[in-house]
């Protein structure tokens, strides 16, 4: 079978909320089909077994199992069982539940040092029991209740799974944090914006923007950015510019302090990169 791409939940045609639950069947194997997830997603499996790839692990997940998977892209196998039916009950949740219930609940999500994008834990009485709810509700697709459901899992796992749960969050959370920094920082790096404004539109405080800064690009900001002007001034002096007339350009008080600053960068003041 040719591996296919799919975008989930969105492919499935459930809806828009940022909380839903579908309820996914098949009588076909499938062998690496493309999948980008736009939202986080629990997977009960019920019947068959699922292999997941992602850019830095694979695992097996069989129907004794709860597959958490933050969003992002995957490859993705299934196989039948031996009745010929693969069946999931699958829960999508975006990050504005996730951090709706950390912050209702006053969780504190440590940074995880685990890298892997996939985590399973093992099925219990309760989870066994919280599915045969999850069915009991299947005709109903219910807004609300589908909220509440989410919310009840979401509890139980932070409480009995409480490592799981921080490095899964993790993922989830500062993951995009991160892109969302570096978003702002590399749309804005020439911008003359102070460390303190770039933390304003990344919605941090400035200790936050330099610590998650510093995780990214595994420099200081401030170490970041004087690298960047230096690599602007060397291009500008390429191009026989004279230093009075680039160091307010790139954000100097004075000409005393960009000569010293490129001096301290290079070995040679500007007048003597030019010779």
């Amino acid at each position: 079978m040719n591996p296919e791409l799919f975008t989930l939940p969105e492919d499935f045609n459930i809806g828009s909320g940022d909380t839903l639950i579908y309820f996914y069947s098949n009588d076909r194997s499938s062998v690496k089909n493309k999948v980008v997830f736009t939202k986080n997603m629990f997977c009960l499996l019920q019947h068959g077994v699922k292999e997941v790839q992602t850019a830095v692990r694979k695992e097996v997940i069989t129907n004794n199992q709860v597959l958490m998977l933050t969003s992002g892209s995957t490859l993705m196998s299934e196989s039948v069982a031996q009745n010929g039916r693969y069946e999931a009950i699958l829960i999508f949740f975006g990050n504005k539940t996730l951090t709706d219930f950390c912050s209702k609940h006053d969780l504190q999500i440590h940074k995880s040092t685990d890298e892997k994008a996939i985590h399973k834990i093992n099925k219990d009485d309760f989870l066994d029991n919280f599915c045969q709810s999850l069915l009991l509700l299947k005709k109903q697709n219910n807004v609300q209740m589908n909220e509440l459901k989410a919310m009840e899992i979401l509890s139980y796992i932070s409480l009995k799974y409480p490592e799981t749960f921080n490095q899964f969050a993790s993922q989830a959370l500062g993951s995009k944090t991160d892109i969302k920094l570096k978003q702002v920082v590399e749309l804005n790096s020439n911008k003359g914006l102070t460390i303190e404004e770039l933390a304003f539109l990344c919605n941090m405080s400035i200790s936050t923007f330099k610590r998650h800064f510093t995780s990214v690009y595994q420099m200081s900001p401030q170490k970041y950015f004087t690298q960047l002007k230096m690599e602007q001034a060397r291009r500008l002096l390429s191009l026989q510019k004279r230093p009075s007339e680039i160091y307010s350009e790139l954000g100097y008080a004075n000409l005393s302090a960009f000569s010293n600053e490129f001096k301290k960068h290079f070995g040679l003041s500007p007048s003597q990169f030019q010779i």
